[in-house]
């Protein structure tokens, strides 16, 4: 790809939301401004960190680690998986599973309003509603809605060839 920088080898990269900070050399990875490259639409690498790990601490970090040809491919099994867990009904006691579609499918279906397309869900539905195809009113709420797996993510890129094969490192900061 012409316009996918070369990245340095490094032993571990940094995901780096904010693309301003990133370059090519210095190990830290634009990882929200590749994705919406990539993928046409806004990624939170919070929200994804928190799909792989929901309870990580303010300050803390994650290591994704994808170097291994054993964790990569298993990371990219994700993008075979096509059931994934919206959340606990506490009404029927149950998990709620949407079988069908991949974490990806199911995240790129989710889209907000224009002049040609009304909304159809409300800002902030049910954890555990089916969201395979909604429309948001606006940005903010179609985001927050549902994020895939930041390990899923960062294994589609490498498999691109948008990111380099390696371990990433997270940070958690507020």
């Amino acid at each position: 790809m012409p316009d996918v920088p070369e990245y340095t080898p490094y032993s571990i990269y940094v995901l780096e939301p904010h693309a301003d900070y990133a370059t090519a050399e210095n190990g830290y990875i634009p990882i929200g401004a590749i994705a919406e490259r990539v993928y046409s639409k806004p990624y939170s690498s919070l929200r994804g960190c928190q799909r792989d790990d929901e309870h990580i601490r303010n300050d803390s970090e994650k290591l994704y680690e994808l170097t291994s040809d054993e964790d990569y491919l298993e990371a990219l099994g994700g993008l075979d998986d096509t059931e994934l867990y919206l959340g606990w009904d506490s009404r029927t006691r149950e998990s709620v599973v949407k079988t069908g579609m991949t974490e990806l499918d199911y995240w790129l279906s989710i889209r907000v309003a224009d002049e040609n397309t009304p909304a159809t869900v409300e800002a902030n539905p049910p954890e555990t509603q089916d969201l395979e195809n909604a429309v948001f009113e606006d940005r903010f709420f179609a985001d927050r809605a549902f994020s895939p797996s930041l390990k899923l993510v960062l294994a589609d890129l490498i498999r691109r060839g948008d990111i380099p094969r390696g371990d990433f490192l997270f940070r958690h900061w507020w």
